[in-house]
C-alpha cells in the first residue's frame, strides 16, 4: 500500500504578507505624529492667543492708569516743581500755578514745551493737551509716561516689547472758552432798575451794557455799563447800588456787583469829591474771573462807617468817578470760563507693542461748587409757624469776634454775612450796631447783604438741599465717616484734616464740637461749639437749632459756614428761620477761603461719567 505524505510550507503560503506589520506600524506612527503635531500646533496657537490677550489686557490697564493719573492731577495732588511753574513769580501753591480744567485744556499751561505769551509749542507732540507739565513723560520715548516712573532723575529702564506706559490727550467737549456774552441791569438806592437817584439838580444814573467778549486768548478787556452824573450838588450820605451781570454764554448765571456811591460834592458833572467804593475788585462767575480796574483796594482795620461797619473793598482812583463828561464806566477784564467737563483720551501701551485706547468724560463735581455767596450764609425766612421758629442772630459782644468776606486766596471780597431776605438783613444790622456809641458787636469787614439772587442751585430750595445731603451722606458712608442717630461721633480733632482742608464728616443729628477739623462737616441737627476750635473748609448745619457757641477760647473758621434749617420729612414746608448765636469770651473769626472750600470737594470732584473703548 502506497503512503502519501502531506507537507506544510508556512513560509511559502505567507509570502505575500511580508512587511505588513511594518506598514501598520508606520501608519499608526504617522497618525500619532499627525495627532502630536496638531496638538503642538493647537497648544502653540493657544499660547500665542493667550499671550496676545494678556498683552492687550495689560495695555487696557495701562490706559486706565492714564485716566486715573489725570484725575489725580485734577484733584490737586501733584504740585508743580519750581522749574515748571506757570507763573514763576509766584510759589507753586499759588492759585496761578494750581491745576484747573482750563489750565489742563490750554496747551500753554498744560504742556512744558508751550509758551502762553507766543501761543507756540516747540514739540510736535503738542497736538493735544497732554498735561506734560504735571505728568513725567519719558526722555527717550517722549510720547508716553512710563508706569512706575517717578519725578526723580533715575527712571526705570523701558522696553516697548516688555514694558507698560500710557499717553493722554485732553479735549474740551463743550467747546467752552471763546465767547462770553452777558447783559447788565443796575439799581441805585433801591429806586428801581434804571431809575436815577437825585439830590436837587444833581442826578446819578446807571447805563446798562449788552456785550460779547472774545476770550480765546485767555481774557478780554470790557466794561459792565457806566454811571452818569449830571448837574451839581452834594451827596450827603452813602448810596448803595447793585449791578447784576446776567451771563448768557457759555453758561447761564448771575453775579451781582455791589458798592457805594460815597458822600461828596459835584460841580457841573466834573470831577469832585464823590467816589465809588465797590465791595470787591474780583468776582467769580461760573469759572470766569472778573477783575475791576482803575482803582485801589481799601482795607480799614476799625469801623469807619456810621453803622460800625469796617470799610473795605475796591475804590476807584481818588477824585473820581467822573472821567469824561460825568461818565464812569465799570472797566474790567474777564477771563475765559473754566469748562465743567473734560474728555480724556488715554492710550495704553503693553508688551509686544499692544495698544488700547480709552476715552472718558470727567466732570468737575456734582454741584458746580459747594460754596455759598458769603462766608457766613443764613438761609431762611424771618419766622415760621408750626413749627414756630423766629430768626435769631447774636454775633457776639467781643471785639475779638470777626466776620470777614475777603478771600484769603484771591483779591475778592464777599459779603461777610449773607441772608435771603431784607427783614433778616435789618435784624443783622441792628445786632451789629446796637449798644453804646463807639461800641459794636463783633468786627464786620464789609457789608452784610441779601444774597438771595446769588444762591447756587443746591441752596435754592429744600428739595435741592436735601438731594445734596443724600449725596454727601453716600460719600461719607463710603468713606466710613457717616454717624447716624445714636452713634457716638468722632473724638476731638478727628473731623477731617485741618492742614489740607480735606475729608468729609456727616453727623446725622446734634453735635457738640470743639477741636480741629477740615474738609466738609455736615450736621443735620444743632451744632454747639464749646471753647476753642479751628476748622478749614465748609460747615453745613441744617437742624432747626442752628449754631450756638459757648465758652471761651479762640475760634477760627477759614471757609464757609452755612446755616440752612429745614424739615427732611416735609420739604414742601420750606426753610425754617435760621439760628446763630455766640456767647462767652474769647475770639472768633469767620474768613472766606476759596482754596479750603475747593479742597473739601475732593471726595465729590472729578468723577468719571463714562468710559468708552476705542
Amino acid at each position: 500500500m502506497e503512503k502519501q505524505t502531506t507537507q506544510t510550507a508556512p513560509g511559502k503560503c505567507r509570502k505575500n504578507e511580508r512587511g505588513a506589520a511594518l506598514i501598520t506600524v508606520l501608519m499608526i506612527s504617522f497618525l500619532l505624529i499627525v495627532a502630536a503635531a496638531a496638538l503642538l500646533f493647537a497648544a502653540s496657537s493657544n499660547t500665542s492667543d493667550v499671550t496676545d490677550a494678556s498683552a492687550e489686557e495689560q495695555a487696557y490697564y495701562a490706559a486706565e492708569s492714564g485716566i486715573q493719573s489725570v484725575i489725580n492731577v485734577l484733584r490737586g495732588n501733584t504740585v508743580l516743581p519750581n522749574a515748571l511753574r506757570i507763573d514763576t513769580t509766584k510759589p507753586a501753591t499759588d492759585p496761578a500755578n494750581k491745576i484747573d480744567y482750563l489750565k489742563a485744556f490750554k496747551l500753554c499751561t498744560s504742556n512744558t514745551s508751550c509758551n502762553c505769551a507766543t501761543s507756540a509749542c516747540s514739540s510736535s507732540l503738542d497736538d493735544g493737551s497732554r498735561l506734560s507739565r504735571w505728568l513725567s513723560y519719558d526722555t527717550t520715548y517722549t510720547d508716553r509716561v512710563i508706569l512706575g516712573a517717578s519725578t526723580s532723575a533715575t527712571q526705570p529702564t523701558y522696553n516697548p516689547r516688555t514694558g507698560f506706559a500710557y499717553k493722554v490727550e485732553i479735549e474740551n467737549p463743550d467747546n467752552v472758552g471763546n465767547i462770553v456774552s452777558y447783559n447788565t441791569v443796575g439799581n441805585i438806592d433801591n429806586k428801581g432798575v434804571g431809575n436815577p437817584r437825585t439830590w436837587g439838580s444833581l442826578s446819578i444814573s446807571y447805563v446798562p451794557r449788552n456785550a460779547s467778549s472774545n476770550v480765546s486768548s485767555g481774557q478780554a478787556v470790557t466794561d459792565f455799563g457806566k454811571f452818569v452824573i449830571t448837574g451839581s450838588g452834594t451827596i450827603p450820605t452813602r448810596v448803595r447800588f447793585t449791578v447784576s451781570i446776567n451771563m448768557t454764554e457759555p453758561y447761564s448765571n448771575i453775579k451781582v456787583i455791589r458798592g457805594y456811591i460815597e458822600p461828596g460834592t459835584v460841580t457841573n458833572a466834573s470831577v469832585g469829591s464823590v467816589r465809588i467804593l465797590y465791595d470787591s475788585q474780583v468776582y467769580i462767575i461760573t469759572g470766569s474771573t472778573i477783575t475791576l480796574s482803575g482803582g485801589v483796594i481799601v482795607e480799614d482795620t476799625e469801623p469807619t462807617m456810621p453803622d460800625n461797619l469796617i470799610r473795605s473793598g475796591y475804590q476807584v482812583a481818588p477824585n473820581a468817578p467822573s472821567v469824561s463828561g460825568g461818565q464812569t464806566p465799570i472797566n474790567a477784564s474777564i477771563t475765559a470760563p473754566e469748562p465743567l467737563r473734560l474728555l480724556i483720551r488715554s492710550t495704553g501701551f503693553g508688551p509686544q507693542n499692544a495698544r488700547k485706547q480709552l476715552e472718558a468724560i470727567i466732570q468737575k463735581n456734582y454741584f458746580d461748587g459747594l460754596s455759598a455767596p458769603s462766608p457766613l450764609t443764613l438761609i431762611g425766612p424771618p419766622s415760621t409757624t408750626n413749627p414756630n421758629t423766629v430768626f435769631n442772630f447774636d454775633p457776639g459782644t467781643s471785639s475779638g469776634v470777626k466776620y470777614n468776606g475777603k478771600d484769603v486766596q484771591l483779591k475778592a471780597f464777599l459779603p461777610p454775612i449773607g441772608v435771603t431776605n431784607d427783614i433778616n438783613l435789618a435784624a443783622i444790622n441792628y445786632a451789629i450796631t446796637k449798644g453804646p456809641p463807639n461800641k459794636y458787636n463783633g468786627k464786620v469787614f464789609g457789608t452784610p447783604t441779601n444774597i438771595a439772587d446769588e444762591l447756587p442751585f443746591w441752596l435754592q430750595s429744600t428739595t435741592n438741599l436735601n438731594n445734596t445731603l443724600q449725596t454727601l451722606k453716600d460719600v461719607a458712608k463710603a468713606s466710613g465717616r457717616y454717624y447716624g442717630p445714636g452713634v457716638t461721633p468722632p473724638v476731638k480733632d478727628n473731623y477731617g484734616d485741618l492742614v489740607t482742608a480735606k475729608g468729609i464728616t456727616f453727623i446725622d443729628g446734634d453735635l457738640e464740637f470743639g477741636g480741629t477739623g477740615g474738609g466738609i462737616l455736615v450736621v443735620t441737627g444743632g451744632l454747639t461749639i464749646t471753647g476753642g476750635f479751628d476748622f478749614n473748609g465748609l460747615m453745613l448745619i441744617t437742624g432747626k437749632d442752628g449754631l450756638y457757641r459757648k465758652g471761651g477760647g479762640n475760634g477760627n473758621l477759614q471757609g464757609n459756614m452755612i446755616v440752612a434749617p429745614y424739615l427732611p420729612g416735609n420739604l414742601g414746608f420750606g426753610f425754617l428761620a435760621p439760628q446763630y448765636a455766640i456767647e462767652g469770651g474769647g475770639t472768633s473769626e469767620i474768613v472766606y477761603n476759596s482754596n479750603n472750600v475747593g479742597n473739601g470737594l475732593d471726595a465729590l470732584s472729578n468723577f468719571v461719567k463714562g468710559v468708552a473703548e476705542k
